[in-house]
């Protein structure tokens, strides 16, 4: 994962998590909701075993295994004089190989791999951290298969589609599943859907051309919106043609239609409604919980019902927990149009007892970090001296750097203010107006 972007994996998974779904009713969430602003601790491993070490804890012989992952990195534990595996490759729905909200590329041959791994130990008990317990060998057996097999059959008919020149979108409609694995009750689609995962498998694979050559040059989407409306008749035209694709039921067109109009319109309240309609039906219908949350959630924001924000900027105290860090960060704020003619660079000196100096170059469009400053080939430009905890508000824009200085919160030890406020003017800020109750996004 690319920790720039981590306001707006945040972001979605606040909607992914059902933070914006009612408990009752026809918008319930089907899930549980995961909170996010709590408080977070880190309570570091005192062993970290190597893939296949057998320990001895508490008189009972553990075998350990690391070399598989599924959604994240995790331990699965062998106990062979009770045959019980523990793990979290097992789960109750669907194994999510892509996740609506965002991450990192999840091969389908690691969470497999790890399947049959604890398959082949021939366990009498799988005790699985999402799941309930599947107590019995040959039901073990039969349960680890039938949920293996989709996941191979996934990955490999995406594969499969590849070598017969389909694209990701035609090859999410025509994978086959025999119906024999609807028969392992885990592989119910409860939380993410089949259909999501070729895409992501076919980009990882080949990257997101798709072998057709009109999408090599495609004009803007809002443009395309535009001629796409002319060509229909105009915006009644659209909002017929997506009204009547409600009423046959054709939910997935009747999105795609509409959404050329509220591309144009997104305030038009009759094309917000109209879309709104429609997502709630193709909501409701789903069986996931995940691309649910994201329908409904989106249903519910069209009609004002709740506010979804676009981003979710970190915590101060993660801020102030790794400051360098962030200043790295702080390269994505850059606005190139309004950096062209600017060539300095600004050095951050943390006070923070073992936080060193750091700096960034701003030059002619781009933000280059420099974690060592004394050894980069040309001096600063201007100097700052502050704590870790100031640089939070200065990130989060809870602060602007001229009243920073001012108050003596910030030492300006190397250049003018006024210089360098036209400096940090080619950076991007957050908007301190606009709240949510995820604090804040950005404008």
């Amino acid at each position: 994962m690319y920790g720039e972007i981590g306001p707006v994996l945040t972001a979605r998974a606040v909607v992914q998590m059902n933070n914006f779904l009612p408990e009752e009713g026809p918008d319930a969430r089907l899930g549980g909701v995961i909170p996010f602003g709590l408080p977070t601790s880190h309570l570091p491993a005192t062993v970290t075993p190597e893939h296949g070490e057998t320990m001895d804890v508490l008189g009972i012989k553990m075998q350990f295994f690391t070399k598989y992952i599924s959604d994240d990195h995790n331990l699965t534990v062998w106990i062979p004089e009770k045959g019980i595996v523990l793990n979290n490759f097992f789960w109750p729905g669907t194994p999510n190989l892509y996740t609506l909200r965002g991450g990192v590329y999840r091969d389908p041959r690691t969470w497999r791999d790890g399947l049959a791994m604890m398959r082949d130990l021939q366990p009498t008990i799988l005790l699985n951290t999402h799941a309930r317990a599947v107590v019995g060998k040959e039901e073990v057996l039969k349960r680890l298969n039938g949920y293996m097999d989709k996941i191979t059959l996934t990955f490999d008919q995406t594969l499969r589609g590849i070598l017969g020149g389909r694209g990701p979108d035609e090859i999410s409609h025509e994978i086959y599943y025999p119906p024999h694995l609807n028969e392992i009750l885990e592989n119910a689609e409860v939380y993410g859907e089949s259909a999501h995962f070729p895409a992501a498998v076919y980009q990882y694979a080949i990257g997101w051309f798709d072998n057709d050559v009109t999408k090599l040059f495609k004009i803007h989407p809002k443009e395309e919106a535009r001629r796409m409306v002319a060509l229909m008749g105009g915006r009644d035209n659209v909002i017929s043609a997506a009204k009547k694709a409600l009423e046959q039921k054709e939910y997935a067109w009747a999105a795609q239609v509409i959404q050329y109009a509220y591309r144009l319109d997104p305030m038009d309240k009759d094309v917000r409604q109209l879309k709104a309609d429609i997502l709630r039906k193709l909501g409701q219908l789903t069986t996931g919980s995940i691309p649910r949350a994201f329908l409904l959630s989106e249903a519910r924001a069209l009609e004002g019902d709740v506010t979804i924000p676009r981003l979710i900027p970190p915590a101060p105290e993660n801020i102030a927990g790794s400051p360098t860090t962030f200043v790295d960060f702080f390269r994505v704020r850059i606005d190139p149009k309004k950096s062209q003619d600017t060539d300095q660079v600004l050095e951050f000196v943390f006070t923070d007892a073992g936080k060193p100096a750091v700096g960034l170059h701003v030059r002619r469009g781009i933000a280059e970090y420099i974690p060592v400053p004394a050894d980069y080939y040309r001096e600063a430009d201007f100097v700052v001296k502050l704590d870790s905890g100031t640089w939070a508000t200065l990130y989060l824009s809870s602060l602007d750097l001229g009243e920073a200085i001012d108050s003596k919160a910030v030492e300006l030890e190397k250049g003018k203010k006024m210089n360098l406020s036209r400096f940090l003017r080619c950076l991007t800020v957050f908007n301190r107006q606009k709240m949510s109750p995820f604090r804040r996004w950005i404008t």
